[in-house]
C-alpha cells in the first residue's frame, strides 16, 4: 500500500498518482520554458525600440481642436457620420458606414461647410487612404491649420506621397511660428515632431540639443494638454543619452504616466524596480508594472515574467507567460 497524507491507495491508484504528478510537472516545466523564451522575446522587442543608441520615433497624432466644438453637434445630429470610427468587427458593415459618412460629408461640402472639408480628409487619413487624404488636405491647407499639420506628418513620414522631410519640417515650423489662435492647440504637437526631425537629422541638421529644447517646450512642464508623447520621449531620451540623466528621466516618465501614457507607466515600474533615478521600491514597481501589463504593455508583461522567475514565484511567472504566448 502507498500512503498519501491520511489516505492509503492500491498499486493502480499509486501508478495513476505518479503518472499524473509526472504529467503535471512536465506541463509546468514546459510553461517555464515558455516563460524563459518570453523573457528573450521581451528583450528583443525592447532592443527594437532603438536603432543603435538612437530611439526610433513616430509622429504625434493630431491633437483635438477646441475651436471645433461644433463637431460634437455633428455627432449629435448625424450619429451615422461617426459610426465608422467604432471598432471594426465586421469589414462589410464598416465599409458601409464609411460610405454613408462620405456621402453625408460630400453633401455638407456642397453646402459650403468648412468643417466637412477637413473631416472628409481626416476620414481618408484614418482609413489609410493617404493619397485621397493628401489631396483633400492640400486643397484646404491655407484655411485649416489641422490640414497643414497632417500634411507635415504625411510628407515627413511618406504617407500617400514620397518622403519629403524638408517639406514636413516646413509645415511644422509654419504652425509653431503662426500667431493665429486656431493654430495654438497644435503648437505642442508640432514642436514634438520638429524635435523628432532634429533628433533624426531629417529635413534639418541633426542636433540633440535643439531636439531636447523643442521637446521641453512641447512637454510644457507636464501639462496634460501639452504633448504627453514629448513627456514620455524625454524620459527615454534622458535614460539613453550619454551621460545618462536618470533623475530627469524618472521625472518625465512620472509626468507622462500621470497623464495616462502607457509606455512611461511600464518604464516607471522598471525604474522603481532597479532603483534608477529614484530609490528602489519593489511595491511601487510591481504596482506600475501590473497596471501597465493589464493595459496591454508587452514590456511590462515581460518584466513581470522575468521578476517572478527570478524570485521563484513560478505560478505567477507562468500566468504572465501564458498571456504573452497566447
Amino acid at each position: 500500500m502507498f500512503s498519501v497524507g491520511a489516505l492509503s491507495i492500491g498499486n493502480e491508484e499509486r501508478m495513476l498518482f505518479i503518472m499524473t504528478a509526472k504529467w503535471e510537472w512536465s506541463l509546468f516545466c514546459s510553461f517555464l520554458e515558455e516563460a524563459q523564451s518570453t523573457i528573450l522575446f521581451f528583450y528583443s522587442c525592447l532592443q527594437n525600440t532603438y536603432c543603435g543608441n538612437r530611439m526610433k520615433l513616430t509622429s504625434e497624432k493630431l491633437p483635438k481642436n477646441p475651436f471645433y466644438a461644433s463637431q460634437s453637434h455633428y455627432a449629435a445630429k448625424n450619429p451615422k457620420l461617426f459610426q465608422w470610427r467604432k471598432e471594426k468587427t465586421d469589414h462589410y458593415s464598416h465599409a458601409d458606414l464609411v460610405e454613408k459618412a462620405l456621402q453625408l460629408l460630400k453633401e455638407r461640402i456642397r453646402r459650403g461647410d468648412a468643417l466637412a472639408y477637413f473631416l472628409q480628409g481626416q476620414l481618408y487619413f484614418e482609413e489609410g487612404w493617404y493619397e485621397e487624404a493628401l489631396e483633400q488636405f492640400e486643397e484646404i491647407k491655407e484655411k485649416d491649420y489641422q490640414a497643414t499639420y497632417q500634411l507635415g506628418v504625411m510628407y515627413y513620414d511618406g504617407l500617400g506621397t514620397t518622403t519629403d522631410a524638408e517639406k514636413g519640417v516646413e509645415y511644422m515650423k509654419k504652425i509653431i511660428d503662426s500667431p493665429c489662435p486656431k493654430a495654438r492647440h497644435l503648437k505642442f504637437a508640432a514642436a514634438y515632431n520638429l524635435g523628432r526631425a532634429y533628433y533624426e537629422g531629417k529635413g534639418v541638421k541633426r542636433s540633440d540639443e535643439e531636439a531636447e529644447r523643442l521637446w521641453l517646450f512641447a512637454a510644457d512642464n507636464g501639462n496634460p494638454k501639452a504633448s504627453v508623447k514629448a513627456q514620455s520621449i524625454l524620459g527615454l531620451y534622458y535614460s539613453t543619452k550619454e551621460p545618462k540623466e536618470l533623475e530627469k528621466a524618472f521625472y518625465w516618465h512620472s509626468e507622462a504616466c500621470g497623464n495616462g501614457n502607457l509606455e512611461s507607466q511600464g518604464a516607471l515600474g522598471l525604474m522603481y524596480l532597479y532603483g534608477q533615478g529614484t530609490r528602489q521600491d519593489t511595491e511601487a514597481a510591481l504596482c506600475c508594472l501590473r497596471e501597465a501589463a493589464e493595459r496591454g504593455n508587452v514590456y511590462a508583461q515581460g518584466s513581470l515574467v522575468e521578476y517572478y522567475y527570478k524570485v521563484k514565484f513560478f505560478t505567477k511567472c507562468v500566468a504572465f507567460s501564458k498571456r504573452l504566448v497566447i
